[in-house]
């Protein structure tokens, strides 16, 4: 089987390659192509995969664009950390999907359905699901709700200057200084907020397009971004995530 994986983030594209890998060696994984644009272009030299593996949200926007240039008889698994009214869509659609971080059996028994029906997503449910997309009728997280003391806190997302992973632990840092840690994985906080005012900039950190005070040359072509009011923190993003790191801000 052949198999084609769209996702825009390199450490979670390995992770899903080598699950299938796992899952069966004889599988031939292809990519992962991280833009509409490169997928188009694949389509366009004639790629014919026996299955995509497509994450909802690629670089340059929904995967579902791209999605209309491939083979019509190519069946097609998403995968997504969006929240509940997307999975009721996924599921009034009848589009199959799986849930990041993508668990290896949910994978496997995914593949096992995918040999002994194979489906394609009908173009009618894909255009409905990308219209309700782009309208927003989804709401990316506004706030949240923490562990405090004997009770419970409220965070607004607009409080937070940038997301941190240290030592396993997850924590959102807020423009007054502290640091509060949450038990949401990044993959999951990347999906649960607005694309165009939080970037995963590597694996450790998410940071705010608005807290963003200062981008600075590293070797190698890297950047180091600097954000403000923490003066110590200097966030690495690599060559390849530099231009689009560029263009997101540069709008």
């Amino acid at each position: 089987m052949n198999v084609l994986i769209l996702e825009d983030e390199r450490q979670g594209a390995v992770r899903l390659a080598r699950i299938l890998r796992n899952v069966d060696p004889a599988i031939t994984v292809e990519g992962p192509l991280e833009s509409i644009a490169a997928t188009r272009a694949y389509f366009e030299r004639g790629g014919r995969p026996d299955l995509i593996l497509a994450d909802i949200r690629l670089t340059d926007g929904l995967s579902f664009e791209a999605l209309k240039e491939a083979p019509p008889q190519v069946p097609v698994i998403f995968t997504t950390a969006y929240d509940e009214y997307a999975l009721q869509a996924f599921k009034f659609n009848s589009l199959d999907y799986l849930l990041k971080p993508v668990d290896a059996d949910e994978l496997a028994e995914a593949l096992q359905k995918v040999r002994r029906h194979p489906s394609t997503p009908a173009e009618e449910g894909l255009r409905q699901l990308f219209e309700a997309m782009q309208q927003s009728r989804f709401r990316y997280r506004e706030r949240f709700l923490l562990p405090y003391r004997d009770g419970y806190r409220t965070v607004r997302v607009s409080d937070v200057n940038h997301i941190a992973m240290q030592d396993g632990t997850v924590c959102l840092r807020l423009d007054d200084g502290t640091s509060i840690p949450v038990t949401y994985s990044m993959d999951e906080l990347e999906g649960q907020l607005d694309p165009d005012r939080f970037y995963r900039a590597n694996r450790q950190y998410i940071i705010s397009a608005e807290r963003v005070l200062f981008l600075g040359n590293y070797f190698g072509g890297k950047l180091l971004v600097h954000m403000k009011g923490y003066p110590d923190v200097e966030v690495v993003v690599s060559k390849e995530k530099a231009m689009r790191l560029r263009q997101w801000l540069d709008r």
